[in-house]
């Protein structure tokens, strides 16, 4: 289980000012937040959200919304991959990230953003490191874990040739999705012996195996 901050900063919208009352929504995994509404075209929301993610394989949606008499509109919107928001135990500056106008869809899940606008949003976002162990360490685990998504993506590519050669159908024993709940399993092998009983799975290739004999013996 990861902790997601998010913090909603301001915005830098096309157009006059009297046009704009907009809020921001995120949403993942099924839970959506929403800030306040601010006018103008440089609204600054300045509100920090915090989620639970047990799923580092979906993203955030955002999206900025103009309030209107009737109905509201959508202004723009970016998704971010999970597994490119930066760890930290401190709060950043933030990035300007470009809203776009529509989504990316595949298999019923928003997977990217297309057609940029000319709106701006100012979001920082972050997971939050471990508290139980120093931060140097736990920002060299979070590197090792990078690696390991790597290596794990070269193993389902692998996975899906041999299986595409065999014209068998697809099948998986390690369900990576659950890493989060084994990284504390993971984290207290002391040996290699233990590392192995702990992610052994007949479909590792050879590299992912020296990878986590290297951790061990680091």
């Amino acid at each position: 289980m990861s902790l997601l901050c998010v913090g909603v900063k301001k915005g830098k919208l096309d157009g006059p000012q009297e046009k704009f009352n907009t809020y921001v929504t995120l949403k993942v995994q099924n839970v959506k937040s929403t800030t306040i509404a601010v006018r103008g075209s440089q609204p600054c929301w300045e509100q920090d959200f915090m989620f639970e993610i047990n799923r580092l394989d979906l993203g955030l949606t955002v999206e900025v919304w103009n309030k209107g008499l009737i109905w509201d509109t959508m202004v723009g919107t970016v998704w971010i991959p999970l597994h490119s928001i930066r760890q930290s135990n401190e709060e950043g500056p933030g990035q300007w990230l470009t809203l776009d106008s529509n989504v990316i869809m595949a298999e019923n899940e928003i997977c990217g953003t297309k057609d940029p606008t000319f709106h701006r949003l100012l979001l920082d976002t972050r997971f939050e490191l471990p508290l139980d162990i120093p931060e140097e360490e736990a920002r060299y685990w979070a590197k090792k874990l990078e690696q390991l998504n790597a290596m794990r993506d070269q193993d389902y590519a692998y996975q899906e040739e041999q299986e595409q050669s065999l014209h068998a159908p697809s099948t998986q024993c390690c369900n990576w999705s659950l890493w989060g709940d084994q990284q504390s399993k993971f984290l207290s092998c002391t040996s290699a012996n233990d590392l192995c009983n702990c992610v052994y799975c007949p479909h590792l290739s050879v590299t992912t195996v020296q990878f986590f004999s290297e951790i061990i013996t680091a």
